[in-house]
């Protein structure tokens, strides 16, 4: 089963800031990532790959973790020099779970990121499904 964390290149560094140093935020992001990427014990069953655009240019700095017959996250918002630890640690619960489910509380969120869009993400899941019943038709 191939598992791929995709990383958008193109996405902002903030709001109002395209580059910062001269690399959108995406390309800043990917750089934090990459090297606890390399050394994290769970490497070989996750892919980490880069796309052009994912096209969520209202929430930039945005990233995709998907799998077949796995849910597919999409978080944007990310801050792209703090979010690499709790991806890596998001992709651990993910890899963890047999459908992708990853129960709200357990997102992981970072002392120095304020992570908004998984605060967001427990939001919805609390709101739209039940501990009985996690299919839902929206």
């Amino acid at each position: 089963m191939t598992r791929v964390l995709f990383v958008c290149e193109a996405c902002g560094f903030s709001a109002d800031r395209e580059l910062y140093e001269g690399q959108p935020g995406g390309t800043h992001l990917l750089h934090q990532l990459m090297p606890l990427y390399e050394n994290w014990a769970r490497k070989s069953e996750l892919e980490i790959q880069t796309v052009g655009c994912l096209c969520a240019c209202e929430r930039p700095r945005a990233i995709a973790l998907g799998a077949t017959n796995k849910i597919t996250y999409l978080f944007g918002d990310l801050p792209p020099l703090e979010s690499a630890e709790a991806l890596l640690q998001l992709c651990e619960l993910y890899l963890d779970s047999e459908d992708g489910y990853i129960l709200p509380a357990k997102l992981p969120v970072s002392e120095t990121a304020a992570m908004p869009e998984f605060r967001l993400f427990q939001q919805f899941i609390r709101r739209n499904y039940s501990s009985s019943n996690r299919v839902r038709t929206l």
